[in-house]
């Protein structure tokens, strides 16, 4: 029994996970307009924190998913691995959300939240050459002769490129040694999360498309990008399949391939009672 998924799952309205006929209106925007970012957060140290615009799957299995559901819900779907991985997807890169300290013994100091101290200091620098370039839009970097070494656009660049990586970060929900014996230990890292983040790669490709009033980003996909279907209950699911079905007389040749070949569509549950 595999514990990688070749299906990444994309658990729809979370905040209406009790209301299926919301989470069915949005999954419909999803099918003819794509999947949408949303903002997410990014925490680091004394409060500071990136947001940026971000599309999250998980890699766990379905039948595995019971822990997963309970708190995102019931409704989604499953696209294929390719699918996201061509168009920028990565696996999010967990680190122990724990920051270390002296230990008062012959060791000085904690080896454990080595990552997070580091990806801590990589975003105070990050911070504060920002606040530079905000207050001087002339700010760039000289040697000793006086030659520039960093033009102020190369420093956005960079900026750019690092909040970029740093949207892939995720806490992994280990807050302290207090936990460390509890089962509530790497609570994130067991989402198996993976993250579509926007770029200017992904823009220029066409893969993402800003929204008409630059507020978030969409990718278009196929059908054939997508698996099957997961929903709450029976009802729901002969719901989607009339949707599906109604999408043949749609003018959008991407839209009418929907319901030329109808996806899988799984009720949650019933998958669990096999």
């Amino acid at each position: 029994m595999s514990a990688i998924s070749d299906n990444l799952i994309h658990f729809l309205a979370r905040k209406d996970k009790d209301s299926p006929n919301r989470q069915f209106n949005i999954f419909k925007l999803i099918i003819e307009n794509g999947l949408r970012t949303d903002r997410v957060q990014i925490k680091f140290v004394e409060g500071a924190s990136i947001l940026n615009q971000i599309i999250c799957f998980t890699d766990i299995p379905l039948r595995e998913c019971n822990k997963h559901t309970s708190i995102y819900g019931k409704f989604g779907v499953g696209f294929k691995k390719a699918y996201v991985k061509n168009a920028g997807g990565n696996p999010a890169r967990y680190f122990l959300d724990y920051m270390p300290g002296q230990t008062g013994t012959e060791s000085i100091v904690e080896s454990r939240g080595g990552l997070y101290y580091n990806l801590c200091e990589q975003y105070k620098f990050m911070d504060w050459l920002n606040s530079r370039l905000k207050e001087d839009p002339n700010f760039s970097l000289f040697d000793h002769k006086g030659n520039v070494e960093l033009t102020n656009e190369q420093l956005k660049t960079h900026i750019a490129s690092l909040i970029f990586s740093f949207s892939f970060d995720k806490e992994m929900g280990d807050l302290g040694p207090a936990r460390d014996e509890t089962s509530e230990i790497d609570l994130y890292y067991k989402e198996r999360e993976w993250r579509l983040v926007p770029s200017t790669m992904t823009e220029a490709s066409g893969t993402a498309v800003l929204s008409p009033n630059n507020t978030y980003f969409y990718y278009k996909f196929h059908r054939t990008d997508v698996n099957m279907v997961v929903v709450p209950n029976e009802e729901m699911r002969t719901t989607v399949l009339d949707y599906f079905l109604s999408l043949r007389t749609s003018d959008d040749p991407r839209l009418q391939d929907f319901g030329a070949n109808v996806l899988p569509v799984i009720n949650y549950d019933d998958l669990q009672k096999w």
